[in-house]
C-alpha cells in the first residue's frame, strides 16, 4: 500500500522520480517536499515505493505486472503442452521415442538463441514494441501449430514450436528489462519478481492440464493458447508504458541501438544454439560424431564470446556482474539445482506415472496440481523473507528442495500410492525453482545499472535453457546405459539411476551455495551505477 512504512526506500543520487513522492520518516523537510535523513553524515533522499510514476494508478499497475509476468506463463506453457502428452504427440506426429525430447528441445533451442539478443535489445530500444510483437508472433505460430499436427506436416509443426520458443525468449528478457527499470530495489520489487516467479509453475500446470484435457483434440491445445495470447497482446499494448533507454549516472549519453554488441550477440547465440542442439540430439542420434562436433564448436564460440565481451565498450552482459562476490558460484548452483529438477527428476517422473502406474495425460496433470499451488506459496514466502534473512539462505533452501523430488520418488514401485510419496515429493520440490528464481533474479537485476536490466535477466534465462538441455541429455545417456527397453524407452532401473543423478546434483548445488555464496538480505536502494 502506498505510504505504508514498508513501502519506503532510501535512494542514492541519480534516481529519477517525482520529488513530491518523498515521505516524512522522522527527518527534515525540504521546501520541495523531500525528506532528508542523516546517514554517515550525508543527507539521503527518501522516496516512497508506491505506484511507479510510469503508471497512472494501482489498477494499471496490477494489469501491467500480470502482463509482464505473462512472459513466464507463456514460457512454462510451452513445456506443459508436451510434458504429459509426450507419447500422444509422438504417435500423432509419427516420431520414435528417441526423438520425443525434441518436442521440448525444438522450443528451447530458439528460446536460448533469442533471449541472448533480445535482452540487450530491450535495454537499448523501447521494450514495449518487443513485448507486443512477441505476444502477437506467439499467437500466430500457435494457430499454425494447431493445423500442423500430422506426420506429413511434422516439419512445419517443429518449426512452429521453434517460433513459439523464439517469442518466449523475447518475452522473458523484455519483461525483466521493463520490470527491472520500473522498480527500484525494495519490497515492492521483491513482491513483483516473486509474483513473476509464481507464474512459472502456474503456467506449467495450466499447460499440463490444458494438454491433458485436450489430449484427444490436440489442435485445440494450441488454438486455446492462441486466444489467451491474443488477450495478452491487447493488455501489453494498453498497459506497458513507453520506456526510453535508461541512462545511468556514469554515462554521458543514453544508450541506443548504436551500442549493440553485434559480434558478441552472434557468437553467443550461435554458441548456445550449437551446444543445445548437440546435447538435445545426442541421445536420439546415439552420440554420432556430428553431435560432438556441434557441442565442441558451440563451446569454442562461447569462449570467443568471453574474450569479445572483455574488449567491447558495452558488453551484452555487464562485466561487473562477473566480479560480484559469489555470483559465479550462484550460477553453478542454479545450473545444478534446476537441472536436477527439470532435466533429471520431473521429466522422468511423468514417464514413471504414465508407463508404470498407467496414469492418463489428464490424471498426470492432476497429479501435478501441487506444483501450481505450492509455487504460489513459495513465491509468497520469498516476498516476505528476502528482506528479513540473507538471500543465500533462501537459495540454499531452494537447492535442498530440488533434492526432495528424487528423495520421494526413489523408493517408489509401480504399486506405490500417489498420496504417500508422489504428492509430498511434488509439493516440497516445487519450492526449489520458485525460491531460486526469485532470489537470483532480484540479486542479478539489483547488481547492475538500470540500462542493463534486460541483459542481466537474459543471462539467467540462458542458464535455464542450457541447464535443462544439458541435464536432460546427461540423464538420457545415464538411463540408456543402465536399462534400455526394446520399445526404445528407458526402463525403471534406468529411471532410478537418473533420479540418483538428480539427487547428487541438487545436493552438490546446496553444498556450493552454503559454503561459497554470500548474498546479503535484499535492501531498499537504487540500482548500482
Amino acid at each position: 500500500m502506498p505510504g505504508h512504512p514498508l513501502d519506503r526506500a532510501t535512494s542514492v543520487h541519480g534516481l529519477e522520480s517525482d520529488p513530491n513522492a518523498a515521505v516524512e520518516l522522522g527527518c527534515m523537510q525540504t521546501p520541495a517536499g523531500q525528506g532528508l535523513a542523516q546517514q554517515d553524515g550525508n543527507p539521503q533522499l527518501l522516496i516512497a515505493q508506491g505506484v511507479p510514476p510510469e503508471l497512472p494508478n494501482l489498477f494499471a499497475e496490477v494489469v501491467f505486472v500480470f502482463t509482464c509476468s505473462g512472459s513466464q506463463l507463456v514460457s512454462a506453457l510451452l513445456i506443459g503442452h508436451v510434458a504429459v502428452t509426450q507419447a500422444v504427440f509422438g504417435e500423432a506426429l509419427g516420431i520414435p521415442p528417441s526423438e520425443i525430447p525434441w518436442l521440448l528441445g525444438s522450443s528451447m533451442l530458439p528460446c536460448g538463441l533469442s533471449v541472448v539478443i533480445s535482452g540487450s535489445l530491450a535495454d537499448l530500444t523501447p521494450p514495449k514494441p518487443l513485448m507486443v510483437g512477441a505476444f502477437l508472433w506467439a499467437t500466430m505460430w500457435n494457430v499454425i501449430a494447431a493445423f500442423a499436427i500430422s506426420p506429413r506436416l511434422k516439419v512445419l509443426f517443429f518449426c512452429a514450436r521453434a517460433m513459439q520458443g523464439l517469442a518466449a525468449g523475447v518475452l522473458v528478457s523484455a519483461s525483466m528489462s521493463i520490470l527491472g527499470r520500473v522498480y527500484s530495489p525494495g519490497i515492492r520489487k521483491t513482491q513483483v519478481f516473486s509474483l513473476m516467479a509464481a507464474f512459472s509453475p502456474v503456467g506449467y500446470w495450466l499447460g499440463c492440464l490444458q494438454s491433458g484435457a485436450l489430449s484427444s483434440r490436440l489442435p485445440w491445445i494450441f488454438g486455446s493458447t492462441a486466444i489467451l495470447l491474443a488477450i495478452f497482446t491487447l493488455a501489453a499494448q494498453l498497459t506497458i508504458p513507453f520506456l526510453r533507454p535508461a541512462r545511468d549516472t556514469l554515462e554521458t549519453e543514453a544508450p541506443s541501438i548504436r551500442h549493440f554488441d553485434y559480434i558478441g550477440a552472434g557468437l553467443a547465440s550461435i554458441g548456445c544454439t550449437l551446444v543445445i542442439f548437440g546435447l538435445t540430439q545426442g541421445s536420439s542420434a546415439r552420440w554420432n560424431s556430428y553431435t560432438y562436433c556441434s557441442i565442441i564448436a558451440g563451446f569454442l564460440m562461447l569462449v570467443g564470446f568471453y574474450f569479445v565481451e572483455n574488449r567491447v565498450a558495452r558488453p551484452l552482459i555487464p562485466n561487473r556482474l562477473w566480479k560480484t562476490p559469489g555470483f559465479g558460484f550462484l550460477l553453478v548452483s542454479y545450473f545444478l539445482g534446476l537441472g536436477a529438477y527439470s532435466g533429471a527428476w520431473q521429466f522422468y517422473a511423468i514417464q514413471f506415472w504414465q508407463r508404470y502406474q498407467d496414469a492418463t495425460p489428464l490424471k498426470t496433470a492432476l497429479y501435478l496440481l501441487p506444483n501450481s499451488l505450492v509455487g504460489i506459496l513459495a513465491a509468497y514466502v520469498v516476498s516476505k523473507t528476502l528482506h528479513v534473512v540473507p538471500s543465500h539462505v533462501i537459495f540454499t533452501a531452494s537447492m535442498v528442495a530440488f533434492a526432495l523430488g528424487p528423495v520421494f520418488f526413489l523408493p517408489q514401485t509401480p504399486a506405490s500410492n500417489y498420496w504417500a510419496l508422489s504428492m509430498p515429493g511434488i509439493a516440497l520440490a516445487t519450492f526449489g525453482p520458485d525460491m531460486s528464481f526469485a532470489a537470483a533474479a532480484i540479486f542479478i537485476t539489483s547488481s547492475v545499472p538500470r540500462s542493463y536490466q534486460g541483459a542481466a535477466g537474459s543471462l539467467l534465462v540462458t542458464v535455464q535453457n542450457l541447464t535443462v538441455a544439458v541435464m536432460t541429455s546427461i540423464s538420457g545417456a545415464i538411463g540408456t546405459k543402465v536399462e534400455m527397453l526394446p520399445s526404445g524407452y528407458i526402463g525403471l532401473a534406468g529411471i532410478r539411476a537418473i533420479w540418483w543423478f538428480g539427487l547428487a546434483a541438487a545436493l552438490t548445488g546446496a553444498l556450493i551455495t552454503a559454503t561459497t555464496v554470500r548474498i546479503p538480505k535484499a535492501e531498499e536502494k537504487e540500482h548500482v551505477q
